[in-house]
């Protein structure tokens, strides 16, 4: 809740008026920075969390299989190794 205090004008100087509204203004600015600073810090929070949670769950096993079966798919795909031989010179493969 906001603390409201009434002031009159007439009741005080001029100069101690523009220091309680300095001060006032500067309250309500601390707490709106400290109010959009938790805000983005609980935004962050929870979004590593959403983003982080289901690796929790995940068995290694899992893991383990898609990275296999990657494996398996980019050997299946890449094309076969080519060896270079000289002119001259016949692959022992072929003799």
């Amino acid at each position: 809740m906001d603390d409201f205090f009434v002031v009159r004008s007439s009741d005080i100087e001029a100069d101690e008026l523009r220091r309680v509204l300095a001060d006032r203004v500067a309250q309500e600015q601390a707490r709106e920075f400290r109010r959009f600073f938790l805000t983005c810090f609980g935004v962050v929070i929870a979004g590593a969390w959403l983003l982080s949670w289901p690796v929790h769950l995940l068995p290694h096993t899992v893991v383990w299989s898609l990275l296999a079966t990657a494996a398996f798919v980019i050997g299946l795909i890449s094309p076969p190794r080519s060896h270079a031989t000289s002119p001259g010179k016949r692959s022992k493969l072929l003799r």
